[in-house]
């Protein structure tokens, strides 16, 4: 940047890359698929183990959505074997598939139709919605109760009540910490009233253990749920309600986690997507453009960094807190304006570096409307002279500069006939830059999922399995960097 303007700019060295490239972006196809099935999946799975008691439906909805899941992985993995390449060639390839549009045989002309993003966002919510979901998923396996048998399936299938009773012994108590709201895990006997309901019948004893959130006393009561027409199949009982249903209808989490899981899983899912509905500079709808457009000739110096500091008046703490506050740092493509010594900053949602690289030295026009701003910057599009259209944004202040020094012919520039251009999607071949040691961590995670889902035993195992599956796709990659890392002198 020119020293007119108040931001820093580091360029990085861009390196061109050689061989030839395919027409298509390796693993597009089957990434698209799995961008939509994968975060499906792992919602239905998560909804499916959360919220459905025992059943049939619960259990073709959780097989069905984790078999989705082992064919998204297995699409992925096909994807590296076969067509596996470095960011740099899948976004050459990008390139080369959205380049040569019809129209192209005018590149000075604006498009008179810009496009919208359609995969690039599906792909981010799908990324958004996927992440909390699997940690909760997680969460969810690794606390959970999942008895499918026992008396608490045969009283779910003779049709149990659930009543007050009172205790008639305690054993075997075990309680967490002091006093008598103690957290107490213990073996309690209460008596059913008798099948055939007559009063002054003789009751009929049933034990079973329970959790309860205070210590419990001889002649206190729980709820109990049993049949009252068949008191030989047994009881079961706590001293939450919500927990005794839980278990009669054969929900997998206790009821108290429950709440806490399914609800922070929805706030946190909610407040990302909104969030980046409101910040994302690739989204877009199509749109026309016509007056009121700015364009300017550019060209692609590389991928960089850009400090994108407001002007804050005054040189006192209150002054340089707020300008530190407000300072962002942005990774970019740099673009040089033709004509003059300025470079723009130009960033999305996507990797600037490798971006730089492979499209350094590319020209085209930088087209904007002043009146198209997201937060702190204005939606751009890099319309390049082989017929493609990259979405990205520039900063506000940015861009009002450059639009007010723009040249008096690019200012306002009219849209030229049947000039039309391709959405460069640089990151429709994501599914063949998985590394292996990544994949090979997913594998492992899945492996354990699938454990989790068809084992109904409980006990710290369960713990161990979750924390496992969960961090094993963060530390494989770690281990492939390990073993990459040359030695030192």
């Amino acid at each position: 940047m020119t020293s007119e303007q108040p931001s820093e700019v580091t360029v990085s060295k861009p390196v061109r890359t050689g061989g030839q490239e395919q027409s298509v972006p390796a693993g597009a196809r089957s990434g698209r698929w799995v961008t939509v099935a994968a975060p499906l999946a792992l919602v239905a799975l998560t909804a499916g183990w959360l919220f459905l008691g025992a059943g049939g439906v619960r259990t073709v909805a959780v097989w069905l959505a984790f078999g989705v899941l082992v064919l998204c992985l297995g699409a992925v993995g096909v994807s590296v074997l076969r067509a596996g390449a470095a960011r740099d060639r899948t976004y050459a390839r990008a390139v080369r598939a959205a380049s040569s549009a019809p129209g192209g045989d005018r590149p000075a002309g604006l498009p008179a139709r810009l496009h919208g993003t359609p995969w690039p966002s599906v792909r981010a919510v799908g990324l958004l919605v996927g992440l909390p979901t699997l940690v909760c998923l997680w969460a969810a396996l690794a606390v959970a109760e999942p008895d499918a048998g026992g008396r608490a399936a045969a009283l779910r299938e003779a049709g149990a009540v659930t009543r007050q009773l009172r205790i008639t012994a305690i054993e075997h108590e075990v309680t967490e910490g002091r006093g008598r709201q103690a957290d107490a895990t213990a073996w309690y006997t209460v008596l059913l009233p008798p099948a055939n309901g007559q009063r002054g019948g003789r009751g009929v004893p049933a034990s079973f253990t329970a959790d309860t959130e205070r210590r419990q006393e001889v002649g206190g009561e729980l709820y109990v749920g049993y049949v009252p027409a068949h008191p030989e199949l047994g009881a079961v009982g706590d001293d939450q309600q919500a927990e005794v249903e839980r278990k009669l209808a054969g929900r997998t989490v206790e009821a108290a986690t429950f709440w806490v899981v399914a609800g922070i899983w929805i706030l946190v899912t909610l407040a990302l997507c909104a969030g980046w509905w409101r910040e994302g500079v690739t989204r877009r709808t199509a749109c026309s453009t016509g007056e009121g457009w700015v364009a300017l000739r550019v060209r692609v110096t590389g991928g960089g960094k850009h400090t994108d500091a407001p002007p804050v008046e005054g040189t006192d703490q209150a002054a340089a807190r707020e300008r530190r506050d407000n300072t962002r740092q942005l990774e970019c493509l740099l673009l040089g304006v033709d004509g003059t010594d300025r470079t723009v900053p130009f960033h999305g949602e996507l990797s600037s570096t490798v971006a730089g690289t492979v499209l350094a030295g590319a020209s085209g026009l930088l087209v904007w409307h002043p009146q198209r701003r997201r937060s702190k910057d204005v939606l751009a599009e890099l319309i390049g002279d082989d017929g493609w259209q990259l979405p990205g944004a520039l900063p506000a202040r940015v861009a009002e500069d450059m639009a007010a020094a723009a040249p008096g012919p690019d200012r306002g520039a009219l849209p030229g006939a049947g000039r039309q251009v391709r959405l460069l999607d640089l990151g429709a071949g994501w599914s063949a830059t998985v590394p292996k040691p990544l994949l090979a961590g997913l594998v492992c995670s899945l492996v354990s999922m699938g454990a989790l889902l068809a084992v109904p035993d409980n006990g710290a195992w369960r713990l161990w399995a979750g924390a496992a599956g969960l961090l094993a796709p963060l530390a494989a990659p770690l281990v492939g960097a390990t073993r990459a890392a040359p030695d030192g002198d």
